[in-house]
């Protein structure tokens, strides 16, 4: 973003505060300033040279609410982000706590904590069972001994990556392809659910390729690797130009993949950068453009199931509304209850840090008790959401089983 541009998102805000009043970090941390304070009024001051103390920046968990609320527009956590990725800060921050340092430099590497945990995955998780290796976890690096490291499982492999401008699936005259961005979490602990939306795609006719990617880059950004970040977006970019410039759409099962390549991938300077944000769709949107064109297949088996659902803050922030549950609700059977109540607390690697979990869980508690009380009332047995951190935090607060909706097409579809 170009300094004039910087300024003139700065200007628009009108000191409302409603981005402080809904931020469900500021409601539980009476100690932070909240998104005005180190967003667009820190922002004044950083411009003029002066430092901010980067501890207060770290509670930001990105998790865009202060956007969405914001009526002017302003791109709040982006100026936060900013901030952290300033190398004065940075270096101000590892004097004040080395370990911290470290972690946070593991935690934002989720691809390579993914590519080792599937090496042998039964023991990895098995050790991450230990309860003294949590401790120890906990004691030297600063991760939560009760957070809620999802385990790892097999790992989701490439599927056709060579570029193919003839491809023979096609309806109405469209090419039916598609590129599937799994993110770390598919690729590594939940290698299943991205089985599944495969199938799904397939079953409606559409060809799914999936480069070998590399993470999308809000974790690393996330904890302050902002160079790493933008490497990996230009080389994603860079596995994908082809099908980009043929038109092919990239589809996201992860709702922050799917938010970072439409909002931050487009900054990037890259060929592909001006194509990615106009071309990549979250999967329900994606699946609900087929529905609306008549592509959709509709022959639904009856799926007889209760549900409670999640809105992941990053779904929010995409201002498309809730295309899951628009899709769901055509199937015959399914009782789905939004239950809205705001974010789960986890937002990426945020929670599993010893600092910061019990503050993700009181920003969830709203949400686990909304979604144990719906149990017990009899409303819905299960819990479904599109984010895969959202699902281990529900299930991890609330203990009720929580999936992607992806699934219940599945049961619909009859696909094995």
């Amino acid at each position: 973003m170009k300094e004039m541009d910087k300024v003139t998102n700065l200007d628009a805000c009108i000191k409302c505060s409603a981005c402080s009043a809904q931020c469900p970090v500021a409601a539980v941390n009476p100690h932070f300033p909240g998104p005005k304070v180190l967003g667009p009024d820190a922002e004044r001051f950083r411009l003029e040279g002066v430092k901010f103390d980067p501890n207060c920046l770290s509670y930001c968990s990105n998790c865009k609410t202060c956007e969405v609320t914001c009526p002017s527009g302003v791109k709040i956590t982006e100026m936060i982000l900013r901030a952290k990725g300033k190398d004065d800060g940075r270096s101000s921050l590892i004097k004040q706590n080395w370990r911290h340092h470290i972690r946070d430099g593991i935690l934002g590497r989720a691809e390579y904590l993914g590519k080792l945990g599937t090496v042998w995955p039964g023991l990895t998780n098995g050790v991450l069972k230990i309860k003294p290796m949590r401790h120890l976890m906990e004691k030297t690096l600063g991760i939560g001994v009760k957070a809620p490291l999802p385990p790892y499982g097999k790992r989701l492999k490439p599927r056709r990556t060579g570029f193919n401008s003839h491809s023979k699936s096609t309806i109405n005259g469209r090419t039916k392809q598609v590129i599937y961005f799994p993110g770390c979490l598919i690729s590594y602990n939940d290698y299943l659910t991205g089985e599944a939306v495969v199938k799904v795609l397939e079953h409606n006719g559409v060809e799914v390729i999936i480069p070998d990617f590399k993470c999308c880059g809000v974790p690393v950004e996330a904890n302050g690797l902002f160079k790493e970040a933008n490497r990996n977006g230009l080389y994603n970019l860079s596995l994908i130009d082809d099908y980009l410039k043929a038109g092919i759409p990239v589809i996201a099962s992860c709702t922050s993949c799917s938010l970072h390549l439409k909002e931050e991938y487009p900054k990037l300077d890259s060929p592909s950068a001006g194509r990615i944000g106009r071309q990549t769709y979250d999967l329900f949107e994606y699946l609900w453009e087929l529905y609306e064109r008549g592509e959709l297949k509709t022959d639904f088996s009856e799926v007889q199931v209760s549900l409670g659902y999640h809105n992941p803050c990053h779904l929010k922030a995409q201002g498309i509304g809730t295309p899951s549950l628009r899709i769901l609700r055509l199937i015959p059977g399914v009782k789905v209850i939004d239950i809205d109540s705001g974010c789960c607390g986890l937002s990426g690697s945020y929670g599993f840090k010893e600092e910061k979990y019990p503050l993700a869980m009181e920003i969830g508690r709203p949400l686990f008790e909304r979604a144990k009380d719906g149990l017990a009332q009899g409303e819905f047995k299960e819990m479904i959401t599109e984010c895969g951190i959202c699902r281990v935090q529900i299930q991890h607060g609330s203990g009720l089983n929580t999936y992607q909706p992806v699934w219940i097409l599945m049961k619909a579809y009859n696909l094995s």
